[in-house]
């Protein structure tokens, strides 16, 4: 009986497996913004639980926002499957605003400056981001506030601090929608320098104390050797947010830096 399950000689061979690569298009991010009455009335009972529904949600999707006001605490950015930034959103209205991304390691670090920005008319998406994060996510940040209704797509600025300050250095070389950059102490001074060509001619902003050696010789030379418009301010102590802390004033001059380039460019 075995013998009958030879196969014959003249058995056609069986093809060999190939790969197959397929390309597959994936829908760039966008901003999920749903109103707070949706989210938090008592038929939906969202709060404290867990709503399966945002597994759906596409990646750069923010959710939820908390009532509205001038400040939006509690903003989620859904940069992929794994990875969800947690910030606050500052936004007066929906008629079209330039724009910040600020990074940082603790939102409250900021102080006031986030809603000082609001006030001067810039839509503010205030993001605490890990000490891993890399170049790309931050690239699907910059996507995702473009896609916040209100935002003015055309003048967006990255403000980062201390390591995050290399971060927003490295992403908006590299990203053509960032039109200008503030860094509170920068870290990486060779790294940094290096990028300088790939910044071109777009305004430059740095902070950093003579007292933090490492940043102070970073942003000094990232000042002189910038081809564009350049502004470098000592600090009187502090390193990264913290800045702010030792000089009251560092947060009206980044808000006026800002204006002038983004408003009335």
């Amino acid at each position: 009986m075995l013998a009958g399950c030879a196969l014959s000689p003249d058995w056609p061979s069986l093809p060999k497996a190939t790969a197959t690569v397929v390309s597959i298009n994936l829908p760039p991010p966008t901003a999920f913004i749903p109103s707070a009455e949706a989210q938090y009335t008592d038929n939906t009972r969202h709060i404290g639980m867990t709503s399966y529904s945002f597994a759906s949600l596409p990646a750069g999707a923010i959710l939820p926002p908390a009532p509205s006001g001038a400040s939006e605490p509690g903003v989620k950015l859904l940069l992929d499957a794994r990875t969800t930034i947690q910030g606050e959103l500052y936004r007066r209205g929906v008629q079209p605003e330039p724009a910040i991304l600020v990074l940082g390691a603790d939102v409250s670090a900021w102080g006031s400056l986030p809603y000082q920005l609001s006030q001067a008319g810039f839509v503010v998406l205030a993001l605490q981001v890990g000490p891993t994060t890399p170049t790309r996510q931050v690239d699907l940040m910059l996507q995702s506030l473009i896609a916040i209704p209100g935002v003015n797509a055309g003048a967006i600025g990255i403000a980062g601090e201390a390591r995050f300050a290399d971060l927003a250095m490295l992403a908006c070389s590299v990203n053509t929608l960032c039109d200008a950059l503030a860094l509170f102490s920068p870290t990486s001074r060779d790294t940094l320098l290096n990028m300088i060509p790939s910044f071109g001619g777009r305004p430059l902003w740095l902070a950093a104390s003579r007292q933090d050696s490492e940043s102070y010789a970073a942003a000094l030379a990232l000042s002189r050797a910038a081809s564009g418009p350049a502004q470098f301010i000592e600090a009187a102590g502090g390193r990264g947010a913290n800045l702010l802390n030792a000089q009251p004033d560092l947060a009206d001059q980044l808000v006026a830096w800002f204006a002038l380039h983004l408003k009335e460019a």
